[in-house]
């Protein structure tokens, strides 16, 4: 009979932890999924975008929504669950039939685990190539929304530029009048005609083909009044639409796979390593020209003294110097290369917070006798919010000082993990058994 006991209560605890997640799924999904929403809404929205556009973009986010929902539904799931069982003193009859914690933790930390390898080898496959259609439609996007500001008969401004266009035939603009004010003070004004647009396969440049160009540019160092002319027959001028968002202009880390992120830390490891190994040797060179500049000046030096007479030995001694000191103090940096050991460690590290969670869960339910579910999802809620702000914290210390980007983003799985532990202890302290 009591053999039977653990089977039974394991797989009743089971169905109501994966109802429980299923139940937070969709509450999480929501939120994060109106959070995407009002992210782009009025981006997409101000692009004229038809409504299968916006469709697709949103399913195309649905990865990286999934990516996140799934280990807070983990953690509401448990915790409903150990609440619930805690309310009902199902704990406590567990414990008078002798059962040890070890076996009440057994379908939280089997599913914990199930789930977290689940997660990582879906978003593994499927975030990277989300990403990449995601970036197509958006692109699309970039070249319907231009053609539709660059109208005949009107003013458009891309960054530094006015654009005054005329009349059009077909896809050919008659004339056109471009005043580039990048320099406030050398306004340059160019008038074509015969102007045909093109896109960049990015979608974020434009292409003007233009004949019958004339260009007028200021010359302020010749003084004031002064300028120049440039006539053309035919010119191609290219600028950017928008500015170069990288989300965008080309997949960031953490929409590329592990073996994408690992073979691109190898290669800026290895560039890292020699932009290292070639100061060393600079500072070597320098550090060999100094010394046998000094032992120069010295021998060429009256009677032992340090003093050149004609003083070229002490300029160069004191150049190579100011170079030697220059090269010690050179700190060689790779900010991308922190970016990209950050995303690789948090392809791991999110989807094992499911894990950590499960650990957590169980302790943390005891403590909730009276109000059951409804409290272990408000206690959900409150180490989600407690989860991300450690998420976010250990990236901004692992992006801005540096920090080991293994123990910032694994800060928040083992904050749960040494909470569930210490939860365990106080409760041992408190009522001298573990159940």
């Amino acid at each position: 009979m009591n053999m039977s006991i653990p089977s039974i209560l394991w797989r009743k605890t089971a169905g109501e932890i994966l109802l429980s997640c299923a139940a937070s799924f969709a509450f999480f999904f929501v939120v994060f999924l109106v959070n995407q929403i009002l992210l782009f809404a009025e981006d997409i929205l101000s692009r004229g975008a038809d409504l299968a556009s916006v469709a697709r973009l949103l399913f195309y986010s649905l990865p990286t929504i999934i990516a996140i929902a799934v280990p807070f539904s983990v953690l509401a799931g448990s915790l409903m669950t150990a609440s619930r069982m805690s309310a009902d003193n199902e704990i406590i009859a567990a414990g008078t039939l002798g059962m040890k914690p070890g076996e009440l933790y057994f379908p939280f930390l089997l599913l914990g685990l199930l789930i977290s390898v689940l997660s990582f080898m879906v978003n593994d496959n499927f975030m990277p190539s989300g990403a990449r259609n995601f970036q197509k439609v958006y692109a699309e996007l970039l070249r319907k929304s231009a053609t539709i500001e660059l109208r005949p008969n009107s003013m458009t401004k891309y960054g530094e530029r006015v654009i005054v266009t005329g009349d059009a035939r077909g896809s050919i603009i008659d004339s056109m009048l471009m005043l580039d004010k990048e320099n406030p003070a050398a306004v340059s004004v160019l008038s074509a005609r015969d102007v045909q647009l093109a896109f960049e396969p990015d979608g974020l440049s434009a292409l003007f083909t233009m004949q019958g160009i004339l260009e007028q540019r200021p010359l302020p160092a010749e003084g004031r009044g002064a300028f120049v002319v440039t006539s053309a027959d035919t010119a191609t001028l290219r600028f950017s639409i928008r500015n170069q968002i990288e989300s965008f202009s080309g997949m960031s880390p953490s929409e590329m796979s592990v073996a994408q992120i690992r073979a691109r830390i190898a290669e800026r490891q290895a560039n890292h390593d020699q932009r290292k190994k070639d100061l060393e040797r600079q500072q070597r060179q320098s550090e060999d020209a100094l010394r046998l500049a000094y032992h120069a000046w010295q021998a060429d030096s009256p009677s032992g003294s340090v003093r050149a007479p004609d003083g070229n030995h002490a300029q160069k001694v004191g150049d190579l110097v100011t170079s030697l000191r220059s090269i010690r103090t050179r700190n060689i940096t790779d900010v991308s290369l922190q970016v990209y050991k950050l995303e690789y460690y948090k392809k791991y590290s999110i989807p094992a917070a499911a894990f950590f969670f499960t650990f957590l869960a169980l302790p943390l339910g005891l403590g909730s006798r009276k109000a059951g579910r409804a409290a272990g999802f408000g206690l959900a809620l409150f180490f989600c919010v407690i989860y991300w702000a450690l998420l976010f914290a250990g990236q901004t210390m692992g992006y801005r000082q540096g920090f080991n980007a293994m123990a910032a983003v694994w800060l928040p799985d083992l904050v749960m993990g040494a909470a569930g532990v210490l939860l365990w202890l106080v409760r041992r302290i408190r009522t001298g058994h573990w159940l």
